[in-house]
């Protein structure tokens, strides 16, 4: 018997066959007094016009696009596009927005049955990542409190994207600059400022502006909404979008945690504090000692850094597996 669709029956429906007799209980005659109840599927016969499908309405063989239509007494018949709508006055393209509607709710099932299967452990790693991600959000803060003038100029390297500290030298002018600036005074030697790279920064993302901590409390709230699998399609499709956002966040978030491993380690801060003592624009000088950095006129104000806590990035491989599904 053909019912109503329920979210098991749109799981496991295929709503558009290029074959229409690769299904079940078909009949070839629409029963008295019998109804549309509903549209179960449409197709498009890939066979056409060496075979045509059947229509339980002209009772002809001429049909290339149609659908199987459910009946009031339980029977499943096959009707062709324009015979539909002379019989039930359902045409073939308002069963395909129909269906289209319902396989678009099919993607939304499927993608919660995938995040169901690693809901579980997503809310054990979560957690953990929420923790690991409020001492970075500490780092980061510490750091820019402390280091305030050096801070901003780090970041500006990071927006940049190059990775080059750099320094302005003067240096002497070339005969061809000279030439050029020539005035009445020959003997005046002519200097000029040259932009010079004296090292490279690592683990630039540890100046990206998302906040990583805020992040991970949103996909755990994402993950939380996602769990009414009745809800309607709507529904379902703006909280899929809100964890599959959360997602992308987290694997940026694991980015910016390795480059802030990057960052802090003991040689890039060694890079960082020549670079200070190479720049003139740097008041205050830093020097970079096995525990932290430090400023060179006060080693008693700096900042002493410990290894961040380590990231479980097996949680990754949830995000991956759910994504498959797409």
């Amino acid at each position: 018997m053909a019912g109503a669709f329920n979210t098991d029956n749109i799981r496991n429906t295929v709503f558009r066959l290029t074959d229409p007799y690769d299904q079940s209980d078909l009949i070839n005659f629409i029963p008295e007094h019998a109804k549309l109840l509903d549209i179960l599927n449409i197709y498009e016969f890939e066979r056409f016009p060496t075979e045509k499908a059947f229509c339980v309405v002209c009772k002809g063989r001429r049909h290339k696009r149609g659908f199987t239509a459910a009946l009031t007494t339980g029977h499943r018949v096959l009707v062709g596009s324009a015979c539909g709508q002379k019989k039930f006055g359902a045409s073939w393209e308002e069963a395909e927005k129909r269906l289209r509607l319902r396989s678009d709710h099919q993607y939304e099932l499927l993608m919660y049955d995938r995040l169901t299967m690693i809901r579980e452990e997503l809310q054990v790693k979560l957690p953990q990542w929420l923790r690991v991600f409020a001492h970075l959000e500490g780092r980061k803060a510490a750091f820019s409190r402390i280091f305030g003038e050096v801070a901003s100029r780090l970041n500006e390297v990071a927006i940049r994207g190059d990775g080059r500290l750099t320094v302005y030298r003067k240096v002497r002018a070339s005969a061809f600059q000279q030439a050029l600036a020539r005035d009445d005074d020959d003997s005046k030697e002519r200097f000029t400022t040259q932009e010079m790279t004296v090292g490279s920064l690592f683990g630039s993302g540890f100046f990206d502006p998302l906040n990583t901590h805020r992040a991970v409390a949103q996909a755990i709230q994402s993950v939380n909404d996602h769990s009414f699998e009745r809800a309607l399609m709507l529904d379902m499709k703006k909280r899929r979008k809100a964890v599959e956002r959360s997602f992308e966040d987290l694997q940026r978030c694991a980015e910016i945690y390795n480059d802030a491993d990057a960052f802090l380690s003991s040689e890039n801060l060694a890079t960082v504090a020549r670079w200070t003592d190479q720049n003139d624009g740097i008041r205050r000088k830093l020097v970079a000692r096995s525990n932290g950095l430090f400023f060179r006129d006060d080693l008693n104000q700096g900042m002493t850094l410990l290894p961040l806590p380590d990231l479980d990035e097996t949680l990754l491989n949830c995000i991956w597996e759910y994504r498959r599904a797409g």
